[in-house]
């Protein structure tokens, strides 16, 4: 199983930030005063401002307070409900946790927790974020996994439907918030989609903030889609989603009659899963993320130029060092481990293909497809692929009402 409900989300964009690590660290006012007593345990100034800190470089995004309170009010819980099941996991295992997120960003963990401490962060707030990760995990499963056996039954049921699918086709597990437009017309629709997007980077779960907003007919479901394929979307949808990574949210847009928000959960590719690995390769022009338009246009000229010049992925190595340090040899990739665009420009593709340049945090990237090797995964291997995917998926929601309960539970004073 992933390292927990939350890290993942958390740490998807570490791997693209290696570049930025060599930045200053920047300077902030540290108060250690108490902001928030957490059933007598306390959240301080300081505490705060390194989770935001941490957000900010592993997300790409500004630095935000109220949201970093809110994941480190149930971090606190997480940690206190562990304890009292006889959970505390040691260093060694924090340290095998922040390990394992490393490797599924494909990264050096030595190399990443230099790179977070040269930008401010510090050992104890990076170790106390996967603490409380591994502790959840262990608690979640050890309580709850034996309720969460997935029966044959139940991976029937998505692969009798999954059958009529294309195989390779890929698929979107899919939240939505829905805003009819009223006759007042279409900007009160997206001011509400707003507020609810608003109220998620404050920290409230996408699943919550449907239940209490959507006026969809999932809204009773926290908006839950289920897997769908981008062909059984509506135009508007399909290029949303198209572009978009996984653990993030769209903006909102109009969708027929509705100003629409999705999320993306997860991706895979239908009859396996992990059918089409691909070999890549990159060079990546570097852009700093809001540079002006000028520096952007001469950005991607230099990305444009040098694919008009790239034949292999052996020009692409001899090449790497004169670009950002994520360049060069990317190892083997799905396409659902992917961000959304580099996946839409890379499906489909064969040996030797190269993309147009693609748009990031980092800059622009060219991508050349090296290697490609499609498997058809054996019956009993995709039946077990389901199993772990439900199994999953049904202690995450028993993980979402559990926290829900503690809250709800917690005496919470707010200074």
């Amino acid at each position: 199983m992933a390292l927990g409900f939350q890290a993942r989300a958390f740490f998807v964009a570490m791997g693209a930030l290696v570049a930025s690590f060599a930045s200053t660290a920047p300077t902030v006012a540290q108060s250690f005063a108490p902001v928030v007593v957490v059933n007598d345990q306390i959240i301080t100034g300081f505490d705060i401002q390194q989770r935001a800190l941490l957000n900010s470089v592993t997300q790409g995004s500004e630095p935000n307070n109220q949201a970093a309170l809110e994941e480190l009010i149930a971090d606190t819980l997480r940690l206190q409900a562990a304890k009292r099941f006889g959970i505390d996991p040691s260093p060694g295992e924090v340290r095998a946790g922040f390990d394992e997120i490393s490797r599924l960003n494909k990264r050096d963990p030595n190399r990443m927790r230099s790179g977070l401490q040269s930008r401010g962060i510090s050992p104890e707030a990076l170790d106390s974020q996967i603490k409380a990760e591994v502790a959840w995990r262990q608690l979640i499963v050890q309580r709850f996994g034996p309720r969460a056996r997935i029966t044959e039954s139940d991976v029937d049921a998505v692969l009798e439907p999954e059958s009529e699918v294309e195989v390779g086709e890929t698929q979107y597990l899919l939240s939505e918030i829905r805003f009819p437009i009223q006759p007042d017309g279409e900007a009160a629709a997206r001011a509400l989609a707003t507020q609810a997007i608003e109220q998620m980077t404050s920290g409230v779960r996408f699943s919550e903030v449907a239940r209490t907003v959507s006026q969809a007919p999932t809204a009773l479901a926290g908006g839950d889609l289920g897997w769908v394929t981008r062909g059984s979307l509506s135009p508007a949808s399909a290029a949303a989603v198209g572009i978009l990574n996984v653990d993030r949210v769209t903006p909102p847009f109009v969708d027929g009659d509705d100003v629409v928000v999705y999320g993306l959960r997860a991706t895979r590719e239908a009859g396996g899963g992990d059918r089409t690995t691909y070999s890549l390769a990159q060079l990546v022009v570097g852009l700093a993320s809001g540079a002006p338009q000028a520096q952007a246009d001469a950005a991607l000229a230099r990305a444009t130029a040098v694919r008009a010049e790239l034949k292999t992925c052996a020009d692409v190595e001899s090449r790497a060092s004169q670009y950002l340090p994520i360049s060069g040899d990317l190892g083997k990739l799905t396409l659902a481990s992917l961000p959304g665009p580099v996946r839409e420009a890379v499906s489909g593709l064969d040996v030797g293909d190269i993309t147009q340049p693609v748009r990031s945090n980092d800059g622009f990237h060219v991508i050349v497809v090296c290697d490609k090797e499609t498997t058809a995964p054996t019956a009993d291997r995709r039946r077990a692929q389901v199993s772990g995917q439900l199994r999953a998926e049904r202690l995450d929601r028993y993980s979402r009402s559990f926290l829900r309960e503690l809250r709800r539970e917690a005496v919470i004073e707010r200074r």
